[in-house]
């Protein structure tokens, strides 16, 4: 059934609107509750975390026939629990986010799409850096897309942080940081700008050293104004 004129979905008068995040691992969750913090007062926020999507797609490959139809059940569960907009936190199923909001009836969005484009429209020479290699495809739609929409004359570089990846899988989340640590100071003796295209990788910024944190961008950086820009649109 249709919402009413001028109704909001996801909110009855007096209420706040309803967000849902859907990630596919928990370690984001500390970044984003965070982030969260200072916009509840205005937003009543929930997750939906499935970690079986983002296990297959290690093990298929991060395909539309797996993850399409996969985030589709997920976004329809949303709607289900009255969700005014659905904020996709997991990178790697980026290029599905399209097809779902066609169908959704709600705004369903890209956490990364207006970090991308906040960070290209401003820098020189930006680089991303990923470390789950399911994200190579989805960051580099990404970043093309970002470059025809601004019509950059250079390309954004991608980049897979060596090592992180499998320190991660074998639980050393300090070796982790320390190879995402390395590879950062590294890149940016070349790039102005550093995108990080995971939400996982948001903690280590604050290890870097003081002066380069702001040359480093993480897609919890945009969220109020990816919340304002889809549910004001």
């Amino acid at each position: 059934m249709s919402e009413p004129a001028g109704k909001l979905p996801g909110k009855s008068p007096g209420q706040k609107p309803r967000i849902s995040l859907i990630h596919t691992t928990p370690l984001v969750l500390p970044a984003v509750e965070e982030a969260l913090a200072p916009l509840k007062g205005e937003y009543d926020f929930f997750h939906t975390l499935d970690e079986g999507i983002l296990y297959k797609m290690m093990k298929e490959g991060n395909s539309a026939e797996l993850a399409s139809p996969w985030l589709g059940t997920l976004v329809d569960r949303a709607v289900r629990a009255e969700a005014a907009m659905i904020i996709v936190t997991c990178s790697s199923l980026s290029p599905y986010v399209a097809d779902a909001d066609s169908k959704a009836g709600v705004p369903v969005v890209r956490i990364d799409e207006m970090m991308y484009r906040r960070v290209a429209s401003k820098a020189e020479n930006p680089a991303v850096l990923m470390t789950n290699p399911t994200n190579r495809v989805p960051a580099a739609l990404m970043a093309e897309e970002t470059e025809k929409l601004l019509g950059l004359k250079e390309s954004i570089t991608m980049n897979i942080c060596p090592g992180a990846f499998e320190a991660l899988k074998a639980g050393d989340a300090a070796a982790h940081d320390r190879a995402v640590v390395e590879e950062t100071v590294r890149l940016l003796q070349t790039h102005d700008h550093l995108i990080y295209s995971q939400i996982s990788m948001a903690r280590v910024r604050s290890l870097l050293p003081k002066v380069l944190q702001s040359r480093v961008h993480v897609s919890l950086d945009y969220l109020k104004e990816i919340l304002v820009d889809a549910l004001n649109g």
